[in-house]
Formats: C-alpha cells, structure tokens, sequence
C-alpha cells in the first residue's frame, strides 16, 4: 500500500521537484504519508496539506527574521521555499473549489513577496480579450532599463498557473529576453479570479491579446518573438506561432494536442468533479479542435518521449509533421524515474527530463532571437 499511494503522489512530487522543492522536505512529507493507517484520499489530502503549510510557516518566519536583519538574498530564498510549499499544495487536485482558491490566493502572495526580493524587474500586467483579462507577469533580464527585449511568451495548461512559468522563464531571462508568463484559460487566476475558462475559443482570444499587448510595448521588441510551451502549452505554443507566422521560434516541450491524444488515456480528475467542471467551458473537447488547426514554417524544436502517457508515438511524430520549416525532433529515450500505470497527469513521468532539456530549449530559442549563442 506504502508504494500505492507514493505512485498516485508522483506527478505532484515530479511537479514540486521542478519548481523547486528540497528533496528532503519532499521525503519527509512523503514519510508522514506513509504513517497513515487506514489510507483515504481525504487523509492523504489532509497530511499533506497540513506539513506542507507548517514548513510555509515555519521558512516565512526565517524570511521575515532574514528581512528586518536586512538580509536579502537569505529574505529571497526563504521567500522562494515559502512559494515552493505553497505549489506543493497548489498541485493537489482538491474538489472543493472555495478551498483550492484559497490555497492559490496564498500561492500568488508568496510568489508577490519572493519577487519583492529579486534584483531582476518583474511587472504584472492585466490583458483584455473579450472573456475577460489575462493576468501575466513579465520577466526581465535585468533591471528592465533597456531599450528594448526580444520576448519570448510561455504556455503551459489546466493545473498550472503563472507562478509555476517562471521554470520556463529563468532559462530564457538568463540569455538575455524578456519573458511573459500568462495565466492562460482555466488556469491560474484567469480562472479563478477572472472566470476565463478553458476552450478553444477563449485560447484564441488569448493569443490575440498577448500579441495586441506586445505591439503596444516600445520595451518589447515584436520582430523579435518566440513562443515556448510544456505540455498542453505545447499545443498552444504551436497554435500561437500558427496565428503569427512572423515569430522567429517555436518550442513545444512534450506538447499535447488534445484531439490527438488517446482519449481513453484522460485521467478521472479531467473527466469530472467539481474543479474540473469549474475549469473547462461546456464545449471543451469540441472546441479545443479550433486551435489545432493551420501550420507554421517557423524554426521548431519539440521534444517528445514514448513514455508521455497521453500522446502516442504516432500521435507526436503527427504533430511534427504538421511544422513545414525547419525543425528538430527531440526524441528522449531516457527512461523516467517515476512511472506507473497510476500517473495520473500528462508529461508526468516524462516532464522529469526538463531539468536538461530546458537548456536546450533555451539556446534555440535564444540563437533565433538574438544570434549569439
């Protein structure tokens, strides 16, 4: 049973490990599991939460110690540990959509207060598409005084949210580009501070008003974009190179187009449930065709994995067919650590990769945006 329950927890500990999480801590919660007697999900929930809060806790007293001392880059570490528990929690599946709020509300503060003590500018910007605004962070390289960035825009999908970008961001920012995180549809606070959910027709909006944002920028350099996506990102990072073919760049990290996907493999929680219904407009499945449509030639790089539990090998290599320019197939034939016919989230045993292949991802990108890498 130990094994079990460890096996349905690796996607979040995968996830948490990416954003941040001290292994440590992560095993030390993972030990506190196992001491459960009678296992349940509702307990499992529970202790999870509750020792992930204490370290919260615990890391923001050392935060606010380490910031009345003047100690900032202790303040910032802390600060950070404090946002890595509360995306802990954050990753969770929690059926009660008031709880899951709350629990992200205490997300977007950490990460406010962790940003506060970095030397780099970050802004948070608001977009308007006909659903409403898109919230997104920019991250600059520097102190955001340049004339102009090239920018890249990152992508992911249903369960992330801006904060958990910046692992996309941070390999980017460090060549030198500016980066927008945005809360896509269904995710982050577009859904849950501004009820913009997940479909095809809000995705396009989006799209159109992360351009429309870039063009009124004199600090964003708009003959100088790329576009970067994991997972369902993937798919909307292809669709927004397709909707802008001047952009110099694609990368589509184990992208998920979900109309290729063996729809039979769709884990429980995306078929129903309070927060899944909360996430998704009526018409969902339907309506996500809309933004597989259309081809780019734009330079692509995507990375793919037969060990993706969602998009087959046949349904990947599809995918790279539909780009018409040059392109580089990242087949990753590393095995992952975690995996189990219980992984219950897409690009979870194969997301562990991105420790090295964001580099990757990065120097292409940055070789099409400023050609000196």
């Amino acid at each position: 049973m130990k094994w079990a329950i460890r096996d349905l927890l690796n996607p979040v500990v995968t996830r948490s490990l990416l954003f941040g999480s001290d292994p440590f801590d992560i095993e030390y919660i993972l030990k506190q599991v196992d001491k459960i007697k009678v296992m349940s999900g509702k307990q499992i929930q529970a202790v999870w939460l509750d020792e992930w809060n204490a370290k919260a806790d615990r890391y923001n007293e050392f935060c606010l110690k380490a910031a009345d001392k003047g100690n900032i880059i202790s303040a910032r570490e802390y600060a950070k540990m404090v946002t890595v528990c509360r995306y802990a929690c954050f990753m969770i599946n929690i059926e009660d959509v008031e709880h899951k709020t709350q629990i992200y509300s205490k997300l977007k503060e950490s990460y406010k207060t962790y940003l506060s003590f970095c030397s780099n500018k970050t802004e948070y910007i608001e977009m308007d598409t006909e659903f409403g605004k898109i919230p997104a962070y920019i991250h600059y390289p520097d102190d955001g005084k340049q004339a102009s960035y090239p920018v890249a825009i990152t992508y992911s999908g249903i369960g992330s949210c801006k904060e958990e970008l910046e692992m996309l961001a941070a390999p980017l920012t460090e060549r030198g580009i500016a980066v927008i995180t945005p809360d896509m549809p269904g995710a982050g606070s577009a859904i849950i501070d501004n009820n913009i959910k997940c479909g095809g027709h809000q995705l396009e909006a989006a799209f159109e008003a992360i351009y429309k944002f870039i063009d009124s920028r004199s600090d964003l350099d708009s003959s100088r974009i790329a576009n970067f996506g994991l997972c369902m990102g993937g798919g909307y990072a292809f669709r927004a190179t397709v909707k802008n073919p001047d952009v110099k760049a694609c990368v589509s990290l184990f992208p998920l187009f979900m109309n290729f996907a063996d729809m039979s493999s769709i884990p429980v929680w995306m078929k129903r449930g309070k927060w899944s219904s909360y996430q998704y407009c009526e018409d969902y499945l339907e309506s996500m065709k809309l933004i597989e449509e259309g081809t780019h030639s734009v330079d692509f790089l995507m990375a793919y994995s037969d060990d993706d539990n969602w998009m087959s090998h046949d349904a990947s290599e599809n995918l790279l067919k539909k780009a018409e320019g040059y392109k580089e197939p990242l087949f990753i034939s590393d095995k992952p650590s975690y995996v189990s016919e219980e992984t219950i989230m897409h690009a979870m045993p194969v997301g562990e990769q991105f420790h090295w292949v964001k580099h990757i991802a990065a120097d292409f990108i940055a070789s099409r945006l400023k050609g000196d890498m």
